[in-house]
């Protein structure tokens, strides 16, 4: 009788220990899974992107000693604008990975998007393994437009 009661109260114990190890594994995959989507609720994924420069204007100072430029992006080509004149023209694509592939010459660049309370595009050439961020602020085309006329 003894051993029954034993085994009884093992085997309630054993499932129960069972029990507490599955709610800490859910809790675990639950904090993961909200992290992730906080990461990717920060950059931009390939639709959102081409959204983005479907109908805004990005204005950054770049590393091609311009200062403060403003890029204009069409289907195929983007122009750079200083003081409301095109200082250039080059082409950019989506890569088979959904990353944003901007030309500059012979130079190709990865630019990734990260908007929240400072936005900024982190901008990598092929062999850097980390990019470069550089704070940038948007606006509407025809705003931009606006203004350069």
């Amino acid at each position: 009788m003894f051993k029954k009661i034993f085994s009884i109260l093992f085997i309630f114990f054993f499932l129960s220990s069972i029990s507490i190890a599955k709610d800490k594994i859910d809790e675990t995959i639950d904090k993961t899974t909200d992290f992730l989507k906080s990461i990717s609720k920060r950059s931009l994924n390939k639709s959102q992107t081409a959204e983005f420069l479907n109908n805004y204007a990005i204005t950054l100072q770049d590393e091609r000693n311009q200062g403060e430029v403003t890029y204009i992006f069409d289907e195929k080509n983007y122009k750079r604008y200083k003081d409301g004149k095109v200082i250039s023209e080059d082409g950019w694509r989506f890569t088979n990975l959904g990353k944003l592939r901007v030309f500059s010459g012979d130079i190709k660049l990865t630019w990734k998007f990260k908007l929240d309370k400072q936005n900024v595009i982190v901008i990598k050439t092929k062999f850097q393994p980390i990019g470069k961020e550089y704070p940038f602020t948007y606006q509407l085309k025809e705003k931009f437009f606006e203004t350069v006329n």
